[in-house]
Formats: C-alpha cells, sequence, structure tokens
C-alpha cells in the first residue's frame, strides 16, 4: 500500500490527540486502548511500557483490551519467555541492535518446536489467530513503548493495518518518552508490582480497587504500597500518590 486513505490519516490522528491527555504511562495505555477501537476499530490491544527492551515484556501496568486482556496476567507471569517477538527483542539487545521490526504473526504459521507452545498453550486457548507487534525507543537502555493488535482470525493483517501501526507507534511514543520522563527518581527503585500499586493508587484507586486490577489480596497491596512509601521517602500514601502524578 502505497499511502493510506484520507479517513484513516484523518482517525489516526484522532487517536493521538486523545493520547495527549494522558498523565501516567497506564492512562497512555487506557486512552490508546479505547481511542484505536472507537476511531479504527482496533478492538484487542495491548499498550506495553518499560526501561528496557526486556522489561517491555513484564510490563505490570500493561494495558489491554478484547480477547488478549484475559491473558495479560499469563503473558506478564510465563509466557513472555516463549513469545518469538519477546526473544527477538531480547537478542537484538544483545547484540546492540535498533528495536526489532514491525512482526507479524500467524498461529497457522508458528508450528516449529520452539514456537509451538507460544502457539499451543498462549495464542490457541486465548481465541488469537493473528499478532501484529512492534517497540519503540529512542535509545536501549531507555523508555520503551509496544503496541500489539490481535485478532481471532489468522492473517487478519495486511497492508493497511501495518500502514497505521508504523505511523502510530513514533507519534504514541514520544508521548510514552514525556511522561515516563516525569517519574520521580525513586520510580526505578520499585519492583514491577510495586509500580503498578502505586500507578493505581495515582489514579485515585482505593486498596479494594487496586486488589481486584492486580488479583491480590489487600493485605498485599498494603504491603507494596508501605514499601513505596519507604523506598520514596514518602510520609504517607496521599503524598505518595502526588509524587507520582505530580
Amino acid at each position: 500500500m502505497d499511502q493510506l486513505p484520507v479517513a484513516d490519516v484523518e482517525q489516526l490522528l484522532a487517536v493521538v490527540a486523545d493520547c495527549h491527555s494522558a498523565r501516567t504511562l497506564p492512562e497512555l495505555g487506557g486512552l490508546l486502548t479505547e481511542s484505536l477501537a472507537a476511531w479504527l476499530g482496533f478492538r484487542s490491544v495491548a499498550v506495553l511500557t518499560g526501561d528496557t527492551r526486556p522489561r517491555l515484556f513484564q510490563d505490570s501496568t500493561a494495558q489491554a483490551s478484547g480477547i488478549v486482556a484475559p491473558a495479560m496476567e499469563a503473558y506478564r507471569e510465563r509466557f513472555h519467555r516463549l513469545d518469538p517477538i519477546a526473544i527477538a527483542a531480547a537478542e537484538a539487545v544483545l547484540r546492540g541492535d535498533p528495536a526489532p521490526p514491525l512482526t507479524l504473526l500467524d498461529a497457522a504459521h508458528l508450528v516449529d518446536g520452539d514456537r509451538r507452545p507460544f502457539v499451543d498453550d498462549f495464542l490457541r486457548p486465548h481465541g488469537i489467530g493473528a499478532v501484529m507487534a512492534k517497540s519503540w525507543s529512542s535509545s536501549e537502555p531507555g523508555p520503551q513503548l509496544g503496541i500489539a493488535f490481535f485478532d481471532p482470525y489468522e492473517q487478519a493483517f495486511g497492508p493497511r493495518e501495518v500502514a497505521l501501526l508504523g505511523l502510530l507507534g513514533p507519534a504514541i511514543a514520544r508521548i510514552a518518552a514525556g511522561l515516563q520522563d516525569a517519574r520521580p527518581p525513586w520510580a526505578n527503585l520499585l519492583t514491577p508490582r510495586e509500580t503498578e500499586a502505586v500507578a493505581l493508587l495515582a489514579e485515585g484507586l482505593k486498596d479494594e480497587q487496586i486488589a481486584r486490577r492486580m488479583v491480590v489480596d489487600i493485605g498485599t497491596v498494603k504491603k507494596h504500597l508501605a514499601a513505596a512509601r519507604r523506598k520514596s521517602g514518602c510520609p504517607n500514601r496521599a503524598a505518595l500518590a502526588r509524587a507520582w502524578a505530580p
């Protein structure tokens, strides 16, 4: 496809405009997933961020929609180690190469021994037939953004979808980099789960709501927030929330 129709370009610009109102990385992910569904019809999306490319695929605050949303916890805990896209990204880091190019995966074609478990144990049980994914970064290490589209049908993505994601990614990566840079210096001291708890607290969620989002008990939420307070030096939860999202 040499160029996108004007209507697609206008809708793509609307998606980017929606995302400029984000104040935190999780909020950016939520806005992007909602806007992609509303403007361009992509209803199964995952948005990941991280301070290095390998950690991108373990993002505890990743936002997801559609068929991939119920799969994100399992992906983060186990299946990122089997994901051909994540493996290629990690190998690129070791070689000192840029982020891998946009990747299209169709479940029917991932049949070799190394990739088969990712298909049989992750993609197909969650009704995923096709994946289109790309990561962006200005440097490594440095703020990383990953966007992935999913569809139940194999070979669902073609030149139009490739062009849309290729244009969208750099614009959203610039927004994400600004938000990542705005995080407090002590953010890098937190574990991924502590980061998730603090980010949700900063969004105004109560302990019970945070526990449901993180799929843990309230005691675990309190433990994560207490650890974050110690590492940040914040005297209380209100100060912690304000420091995370000034």
